[in-house]
């Protein structure tokens, strides 16, 4: 094939029109992409920097959400606080509204009559003849007959038995009997006496020879033990419990102090018995009253006596028990994203790339008990001491709250700082990567209109190039 042979002027015509073409490219490129270094064979240093710059603005922009959720996660907590603390506030104003209500009492209403109630007299039982001696003899002077038994029982004991000897007098039978210990037998004045070893147990003889007891001036009649005061009451005593039907006594028909103490005991809704000697009415509750009615004899004044418990004291206790379980339930809602400061958790906030500089934000329990807020115990509001000690409970916890407030006060402003500040380096980064590889679109648009206007004129010089060269052929 045959060189084709260009003229200077043809050759640097083209050469001046190819670089022009590199150059309109290369301009072309940085007006597409906006960038002035596209690639590490443009400027090596520039590239790599700018590479390096926007991998760390990357790196911190990826952080910045978790950064962000710390912020929203401290906010929780910190209105959580502040939540709280007015939760508390509330339970104090209830409390000090408890201490300007009359102080009620826990212990109920008790009762007591100003009649002294005797004792019962032992039983005692004494024969009606009052000729016996201690040598009469029971067979041959009373008419008993040998082998018969004569018993004496005494409460629930067992009976003693004395079977009767051909030979034995008044004086054998009396020693017998005696020495059981229950009861006293003695010969008084002719005649046999026995009487109980306490004023509780009831006397009965008995015996296959009761049959001859006359002679004895005896007979097989329990006698239990007495009391003339209890016996010579003929009224009643009525006890009405608050609203209840009343329950009534009749004392006209008991004779004895421990048969009283029964009825007593028998009563509904209170507690009744014979204490100290006098007639004592407990309520079974501290908010329940009593009426007494008719009961002058036992020495209890007829009317209503009222419970000595608050109800507005009792109204204010729930309201507070109600506030602790709000504070309780506020604690366990205060999370964010899973991570709640206020019930125990803690949070880690990393704040640059490789994670060497970050801040531990070390959460609290501050549920009621976490704040030492303890339950008001029933009743406890009765008493000042015990609403008292509530109040210095919630000071303490009030203390405790603007403490911990403070502290993630500080935490938040911390981490919104570091928030602002990562923001502002990102920022930096990546103008500074920019300012190595971004193009001046006005300069890179100026250089295109000048290269195009270039390869214009090289097209025309290559062009009067050839002409010129065409004409110096025509001449041969």
């Amino acid at each position: 094939m045959t060189d084709i042979s260009l003229s200077s002027a043809v050759r640097s015509n083209l050469l001046s029109l190819q670089n022009t073409a590199n150059l309109l490219g290369k301009t072309q490129e940085r007006l597409s992409t906006g960038l002035k270094v596209n690639s590490a064979l443009d400027d090596p240093t520039a590239f790599f920097t700018a590479s390096s710059l926007n991998s760390r603005a990357g790196d911190l922009n990826r952080l910045l959400d978790s950064v962000g959720n710390a912020v929203q996660t401290v906010k929780a907590a910190d209105d959580g606080i502040s939540a709280i603390t007015k939760l508390v506030e509330n339970a104090q104003a209830t409390a000090r509204q408890a201490l300007q209500k009359p102080a009620g009492s826990t212990t109920p209403t008790t009762l007591s009559g100003s009649v002294t109630i005797a004792d019962d007299v032992a039983a005692t039982i004494t024969g009606t003849v009052s000729t016996l001696a201690g040598t009469d003899t029971l067979v041959g002077d009373l008419g008993f007959t040998a082998t018969q038994t004569i018993t004496l029982t005494v409460g629930g004991n067992t009976a003693t038995s004395y079977a009767v000897g051909a030979t034995d007098t008044v004086a054998d039978l009396i020693t017998a009997l005696d020495a059981d210990g229950n009861a006293g037998v003695a010969l008084t004045g002719g005649a046999i006496v026995a009487t109980a070893g306490n004023n509780t147990d009831t006397l009965t003889f008995g015996g296959t020879a009761n049959g001859d007891f006359a002679a004895l001036g005896l007979d097989t009649t329990a006698v239990g033990p007495t009391n003339t005061q209890v016996a010579g009451f003929t009224g009643t005593l009525s006890i009405q419990v608050n609203s209840d039907t009343a329950e009534t006594i009749d004392l006209s028909g008991i004779d004895t102090r421990a048969d009283l103490a029964t009825a007593l005991g028998a009563l509904s809704g209170v507690t009744a018995s014979i204490t100290s000697n006098v007639v004592t009415i407990t309520a079974a509750s501290e908010d329940d009253s009593l009426t007494i009615a008719v009961g002058d004899e036992v020495g209890l004044t007829n009317g209503t006596t009222d419970s000595p418990f608050d109800t507005d004291r009792q109204a204010l206790e729930t309201e507070f028990n109600n506030l602790r379980t709000q504070i309780d339930q506020l604690a366990s809602d205060a999370s964010y994203n899973g991570v709640n400061l206020l019930n125990g958790d803690s949070l880690s906030v990393i704040f640059n790339e490789d994670g060497s500089s970050s801040l531990s934000v070390t959460g609290v329990t501050f549920n009621s008990a976490g704040l030492g807020v303890s339950t008001a115990a029933t009743d406890s509001f009765q008493t000042n001491t015990n609403i008292e000690s509530s109040l210095t409970q919630l000071d303490t916890a009030i203390s405790s709250l603007r403490q911990q407030g403070s502290t993630f006060g500080s935490n938040l402003s911390v981490v919104e700082v570091r928030q602002d500040f990562t923001k502002n380096l990102i920022n930096t980064l990546e103008t500074g990567a920019a300012n190595l590889t971004l193009a001046d679109s006005n300069q890179e648009g100026a250089n295109m209109l000048a290269l195009q206007t270039r390869q214009q004129l090289s097209t025309v010089a290559l062009t009067l190039a050839n002409q010129a060269d065409q004409a110096v052929l025509r001449l041969f």
